[in-house]
């Protein structure tokens, strides 16, 4: 058994923290949240099968999910396609060491929207049986789009026709796939093309997710606006990825139809994303882009739509995303839960996942300081537990 001692408890439920803060871990799942009082010193040991864990002035929350990321690229660094390129042994090397990078920082659950050569399916295959460490892996599996399209690095499947993305999803869901994901719009990277270009109607959507509904799946799409975003609702879409560029008529058809957002607003408008060359030349543009991005996630904060957080592969950086939430008028308390509660019922497993409370799986972290006073403090990690074991533990001394 893990006896986790802190300052304070962020259960995900209760509008205020429990202080202290206790949970106690019996193999994978939590076993109780007594209110004894915090114990003293870094760690020791209880009886003789207890491992007590103290950590004065943390906090401990439930694991964080990541509901948009890759672990083919990583956008901290620009030349997506080079990395795409590389050799699949190497391919496969890089996304263990970025999901395990993910994981030190917090993240538990990672939904994967897509990489080649099928590494999310094959490393997911490896975690779940314990082969390799690394956080719960949610996978699309093979990404579609157009050959028409310019952005879409990770997409492995290039077409047009109905009948042909039918067959991928089929595919894919043969292969084990979680969700399917499709690009409906263009990106940002080529100055050439406006972003909000639309490749995609209800047909091609539509064809997606008949069978993926059928078979008990979610479609989501790569949308950052555009006349798309009503064909792909109308085709039966369940989640806009981005939407950067939605407009305020985009954002009463989104709060009508239910639809969920994926707010990504780092890679695009944070000092760590470099998957847009910043050239003298592209930087007026992109930072024109970077402002209308952050306009458009301020309002679906401010509208009360649903929406959940990812990173796009900034690995290791999703605490990020909940300081944008916070810095656009979000709470803190709803911006964790951006990162936890929510993506847990958006992918339905909010009776195990994002919430601490005795029977739910392990997935526990603690952050060093209040977060709901600063939530910077999301990002000074000082433990995660992933699935009741302990993926990593900072000392109190120890630089991060």
């Amino acid at each position: 058994m893990i006896r986790i001692e802190a300052e304070q408890l962020i259960d995900g439920v209760a509008e205020s923290p429990r202080r202290p803060g206790c949970l106690l871990i019996r193999g994978e799942r939590i076993a109780g949240l007594p209110g004894e009082p915090a114990g003293s010193g870094p760690v020791r040991a209880a009886l003789h099968d207890q491992v007590t864990l103290a950590l004065p002035g943390c906090t401990v929350l439930a694991g964080l999910i990541d509901f948009h990321s890759h672990l083919g690229i990583d956008t901290r660094r620009g030349h997506l396609g080079a990395q795409i390129g590389v050799p699949e042994p190497e391919y496969t090397a890089n996304g263990i060491s970025r999901m395990q990078e993910d994981l030190r920082a917090g993240a538990t659950t990672l939904r994967l929207c897509g990489d080649r050569h099928g590494i999310d399916l094959s490393l997911r295959r490896a975690v779940e049986e314990g082969r390799v460490a690394g956080p719960r892996l949610i996978a699309a599996g093979r990404a579609i789009r157009s050959p028409r399209c310019s952005g879409g690095a990770v997409a492995s499947v290039l077409t047009d026709d109905p009948d042909e993305i039918d067959r991928a999803v089929r595919g894919n869901l043969e292969d084990g796939a979680d969700f399917i994901k499709v690009f409906v719009s263009d990106g940002v990277g080529d100055p050439a093309v406006e972003p909000t270009t639309c490749y995609y109607g209800e047909a091609h959507v539509a064809a997606a997710a008949r069978r993926a509904h059928d078979a008990g799946r979610r479609v989501a799409a790569h949308l950052l606006g555009g006349p798309g975003l009503a064909a792909a609702l109308g085709g039966g879409l369940d989640v806009i990825e981005h939407g950067w560029f939605l407009t305020d008529p985009d954002l009463d058809l989104v709060g009508r139809s239910g639809a969920l957002i994926t707010l990504t607003t780092g890679v695009l408008c944070g000092p760590r994303g470099h998957a847009f060359e910043r050239t003298a030349e592209a930087g007026p543009r992109l930072q024109r882009l970077a402002g209308q991005a952050l306009e458009t996630a301020r309002k679906v904060i401010a509208r009360g739509l649903r929406y959940v957080v990812g990173t796009d592969a900034l690995h290791g950086c999703l605490a990020d995303e909940l300081a944008w939430l916070v810095t656009l008028g979000e709470t803190p308390m709803r911006a964790i839960r951006a990162a936890t509660v929510w993506p847990a019922q958006a992918l339905g497993m909010e009776a195990t996942l994002g919430t601490l409370a005795p029977g739910r799986i392990a997935d526990v972290i603690a952050v060093e300081g209040d977060p709901l006073d600063d939530i910077t403090a999301m990002g000074r990690v000082r433990l995660v537990v992933s699935r009741g074991r302990i993926a990593y533990l900072r000392t109190s001394g120890e630089r991060q």
